[in-house]
């Protein structure tokens, strides 16, 4: 049985992204404290750094 995905909007995965930034946390505990799998997060700060966090839900819904 597989779980279903979550979807996040783009404003969150840009403030999620921002708050890691800025934060000075490790990857980690910023994924814990926004409640986000590391990798997850981890994804998106690529994602941001390639200038793709745009494309990010799109690119796995086909």
């Amino acid at each position: 049985m597989e779980l279903p995905r979550t979807q996040y909007s783009q404003e969150f995965r840009k403030e999620s992204v921002k708050f890691f930034k800025e934060s000075g946390l490790t990857l980690v505990e910023a994924a814990k404290r926004l409640s986000l799998v590391q990798g997850t997060l981890k994804n998106w700060v690529y994602a941001d750094k390639r200038g793709e966090l745009a494309t990010v839900s799109k690119l796995r819904s086909g």
